[in-house]
């Protein structure tokens, strides 16, 4: 049985090597244990790989390069009608290999899911099923995303649809499906290290994911800058990269905490940021389910996080520290909260682990078999 992921995940070539962004790629290194072979056609990248790119492991996977598109620029918005012809003739080349029972999984939502979607309508003769990763609940979209939510919901393309949480009134065949992030192995020693962390010294808190706005990078400045009581934090980790990493450090500059910019770092790297933290903040203001959440949990690192899409359904004032609203003054009140309750604290620390135990990849697997392998 062959699979073809179709996405927009990026690809960069590095001395003949080609690599992906880590968690897609761990991903896919797992479904293969299902797979006899899979084609991943994704945008291929002329330039350096970051640190959090990884390799896909063994022969079974292979890798079709589309020309990448989009950008800041609205000249960089063309890229996506001036790349379609292209990316569709790689597209299709894939689909004539496939047979009736071999599977094809889009990723959504993507931009060039505005032409891909419908092409998957008219040429794919396979199964298929559509992986939806961002906020399904989305205040205000992009009209590419308003458009394939409108599309999957009617369920034109006749599939399954995995998204992230669920909701009042969902139709049969959106499928709530946790993302993972973890394999049994490394959630072992996870908990391992997360039994070992004190709760009774300094705080360390960490942040993993590009640095934007919209993740909420200015906003964590701006509690630091006016958070009380700095002699309590020990230090703040900014794990990732973006391209206001200039402007958030010479605003960290400023504040009288420790604060360290690590850019991208590998996953060795990353579990130790994540155990010697006792805190993880992500105050985005869009998100499908960031699986850093799930990552650091195992750790014992507790969330402070947006209480938006699904989050809340896996990660509440019971296991976390949900924003009530996306703002500096709510992310110092829930450090502070953090820090003036230690047991508290460590209780949500036991039960974040355990909450984990949901984001592995042995789990994941076992529920792609039941709820979509099997049907069709």
């Amino acid at each position: 049985m062959k699979l073809a992921i179709i996405s927009h995940t990026p690809h960069y070539r590095s001395e003949g090597i080609v690599k992906g962004w880590g968690s897609t790629v761990t991903e896919i290194n797992h479904l293969a244990k299902l797979f006899d072979r899979i084609f991943h056609v994704a945008p291929l990248h002329e330039e350096n790989s970051p640190g959090s790119s990884l390799p896909y492991i063994g022969d079974k996977i292979e890798f079709i390069p589309l020309k990448p598109y989009g950008g800041s620029k609205l000249s960089d918005k063309f890229s996506i009608i001036k790349t379609a012809p292209y990316n569709l003739s790689k597209i299709n080349s894939v689909l004539k290999i496939l047979g009736k029972k071999d599977w094809v999984q889009f990723r959504a939502p993507t931009a060039m899911g505005l032409y891909v979607l419908p092409f998957l309508k008219i040429r794919n003769k396979s199964k298929l099923w559509v992986k939806y990763a961002g906020n399904w609940k989305m205040e205000n979209p992009p009209f590419s995303y308003r458009f394939q939510k409108w599309w999957l919901e009617n369920n034109i393309q006749k599939s399954k649809v995995t998204i992230n949480g669920y909701w009042k009134g969902q139709k049969d065949h959106l499928i709530n499906f946790i993302n993972p992030c973890i394999d049994e192995t490394e959630l072992a020693e996870a908990g391992e290290s997360a039994l070992k962390k004190n709760f009774n010294g300094k705080l360390t808190i960490c942040f993993s994911g590009t640095l934007t706005e919209n993740k909420g990078t200015g906003l964590i400045l701006e509690a630091l800058q006016n958070f009380s009581n700095a002699e309590k934090i020990e230090e703040v980790l900014f794990a990732g990269d973006g391209s206001g990493r200039k402007l958030f450090e010479e605003k960290a500059a400023g504040i009288k905490i420790k604060i360290k910019f690590l850019g991208f770092i590998n996953r060795e790297e990353l579990k130790s940021v994540y155990s010697k933290s006792h805190l993880i903040l992500l105050p985005s203001e869009s998100e499908g389910f960031p699986k850093v959440i799930a990552e650091a949990a195992a750790y014992g690192c507790v969330p402070v996080v947006s209480d938006i899409s699904s989050i809340s359904q896996y990660f509440n004032n019971v296991n976390a520290y949900l924003l009530e609203k996306i703002s500096s003054p709510e992310i110092e009140k829930k450090i502070h909260e953090a820090d003036d309750d230690r047991n508290a604290l460590r209780l949500k620390s036991g039960l974040c682990v355990k909450t984990a135990k949901k984001f592995t990849y042995e789990h994941f697997l076992k529920s792609l078999q039941e709820k979509i392998l099997t049907e069709q």
